[in-house]
């Protein structure tokens, strides 16, 4: 087995949907995994072509002492969600490279009154596990606007129905269904956010989950509302190919120093090599998953030097401040650069 990887159980299955199954997971090995809700788990799969790795979002709560719980939707022509929907056994192990993500709480919440999430279809998943750390361990108002087709395909409805009434006066639920000529359009999402919105916009942090442009139509008219950017964030599933494709102002080659878990690497990297790729090259073990700069599984921190990143998807601007970097984004550029993970 490849240097990093870690081994799951799968303890039970719970069907969630026709089209949506929940995996319990347990460590075979001594791995203790630790993680946030919001983050994901990037499961390894090896076939004749070699090793492919996908992210599965955590449903489950670790504030909550939940089992380390995944949960997924099938997607269309999707060669492993469907071979965990209808192969996948109890008792089956799996492989994974770790835990990783950038969708979590702040830190620190005492300026944030209220928190708006907007989900649809499986991007309800991380939203799920930060909901429910947030309403068993503060008193934080927490709004739900989840997009669906109709009723039975709409993962968590019963739970969610009851968190509702648990939490009556900290959590608010409204449910869309294009069933019943319901979507959400820029108009509706502008009367739901009168209807839901209680605090000052400068205290409330928005957290989106679902398709793209789902997403984008959400961020831009949050913008037009006045919300600032660095009170969005958002979890990409699935990237889109990019209208044009930039090139770095310096495409020489430069010498990348990599600390990793103990162990420190010199590497030659020129354009159009990533240093994920150059890494990789080398069988230098980089955490990483969707090489399409959407993940945030290969982030490092640059210590010096300077990368230029082709696309991010997922690194904030503060982030981006304190040296965070994407390393299958990212290219040296102006000479060496020092990077620790």
């Amino acid at each position: 087995m490849e240097t990093g990887l870690h081994q799951l159980k799968i303890v039970s299955i719970r069907t969630e949907t026709d089209h949506a199954k929940t995996f319990v997971l347990e460590p075979v090995d001594d791995w203790k995994p630790f993680y946030k809700p919001g983050q994901f788990l990037t499961l390894v799969f090896f076939t004749k072509f070699g090793e492919k790795r996908r992210s599965y979002s955590m449903s489950s709560s670790p504030a909550l002492d939940e089992p380390l719980s995944i949960t997924v939707k099938k997607v269309d022509n999707g060669e492993f969600s469907r071979w965990l929907l209808y192969e996948a056994k109890e008792g089956m192990i799996l492989h994974t490279s770790g835990i990783s993500g950038f969708f979590t709480l702040p830190e620190d919440l005492e300026e944030t009154d209220q928190l708006f999430f907007l989900a649809a279809g499986s991007g309800i998943t991380p939203c799920y596990s930060i909901i429910k750390t947030l309403l068993a361990t503060t008193n934080k108002q927490v709004v739900l606007i989840y997009s669906n087709h109709h009723e039975n395909d709409t993962i968590f409805f019963n739970e969610l129905q009851e968190l509702q009434y648990t939490h009556q006066s900290t959590f608010q639920l409204h449910f869309v269904q294009s069933q019943h000529g319901r979507r959400l359009s820029k108009w509706l999402l502008n009367i739901l956010l009168k209807e839901y919105l209680r605090t000052e916009k400068t205290n409330t942090l928005f957290y989106l989950c679902g398709p793209f442009e789902y997403m984008q139509m959400i961020q831009i008219s949050l913008l037009i509302e006045g919300i600032e950017n660095d009170k969005i964030r958002k979890e990409i599933f699935t990237p889109l190919p990019p209208l044009n494709i930039p090139h770095p102002s310096d495409t020489t080659p430069h010498t990348v120093f990599i600390h990793l878990n103990g162990h420190h690497y010199k590497l030659t990297v020129q354009y159009p090599k990533t240093i994920l790729a150059t890494a990789k090259e080398k069988n230098i073990s980089i955490p990483y998953s969707c090489e399409a700069g959407i993940c945030g599984t290969c982030a490092a921190t640059c210590l010096k030097g300077k990368v230029w990143m082709l696309y991010n998807g997922v690194l904030m601007d503060k982030e981006i401040e304190e040296g965070r970097v994407l390393t299958c984004q990212g290219f040296p550029i102006g000479g060496d650069v020092e990077l620790t993970f």
